[in-house]
């Protein structure tokens, strides 16, 4: 074999194993990043995002709530340590709030729904709001239809009074929680984030936007009682608001 032979040959051989070596990394990278932006994006409620990663670029397609902003998810994305670059022409907004197709798909009487509105020249704090809105839950509980996610016509009354609360603090984001007891009840479960999210929309058709709201399903998370009792667990099954100041 003459030098400049064994020289090309030489060259051949390394270049074959800088590119085994290149492509043998780059798999627990692409893991590895998919994983801490679904991580980071799970933190802030938005899930079934497909992520799909070519070295440290990717790529994210699926459907998000009509309140989360497609600019937000690539921004949650971007901030992952690692990531050079997110390509997010694949995500969706839902146009409605929620699913028409779902047997939990709540009925209302849009008539009897009044619109918020008014002078906002004095706006109240995300704390007082809070205050307010905590206490009117606790003495006027919201009830729905058994089995259903369609509220009640005689709690339209307390949902219209939460959603002229909710409209006297404008700078803050409204977190309408889905609570069930520690009982593993898949329907259960389904039934108390359908509730939230009928919520949600009831606030919606009220004249509060999409932007304000968040839904947000703590499943038993957070028991307020024993769950070993009927009592307790009824206690459970709720639906609780938290008043954000907006960042």
């Amino acid at each position: 074999m003459s030098r400049s032979t064994a020289i090309l040959v030489a060259l051949a051989s390394l270049l074959l194993l800088t590119w085994f070596t290149v492509a043998l990394r780059y798999e627990p990278i692409e893991s590895d990043l998919t994983e801490r932006v679904k991580r980071a994006l799970s933190a802030n409620a938005i899930n079934n995002i497909a992520i799909s990663a070519r070295g440290r670029d990717l790529t994210l397609e699926g459907e998000v709530a009509r309140q989360v902003s497609v600019q937000r998810v690539a921004g949650i994305a971007a901030d992952v340590r690692g990531v050079r670059s997110v390509d997010v022409s694949g995500i969706r907004r839902r146009q409605s709030l929620l699913d028409p197709n779902d047997p939990l798909h709540p009925r209302f009487d849009v008539s009897k729904i009044e619109k918020v509105g008014g002078d906002l020249s004095n706006p109240m704090s995300a704390a007082t709001c809070q205050r307010m809105m905590a206490r009117l839950a606790a003495a006027r509980s919201v009830r729905f239809v058994a089995g259903s996610a369609s509220p009640m016509p005689e709690s339209y009354p307390v949902l219209g009074d939460l959603a002229r609360l909710a409209y006297q603090c404008p700078g803050s984001q409204i977190v309408i929680g889905a609570h069930t007891s520690g009982i593993a009840d898949r329907n259960a479960d389904r039934l108390s984030l359908a509730r939230a999210q009928a919520i949600e929309q009831f606030f919606y058709i009220a004249g509060i936007t999409a932007e304000r709201m968040q839904v947000v399903n703590y499943g038993n998370s957070q028991p307020i009682a024993p769950n070993t009792t009927p009592q307790g667990r009824a206690a459970n099954r709720r639906i609780t608001f938290d008043i954000v100041p907006f960042q």
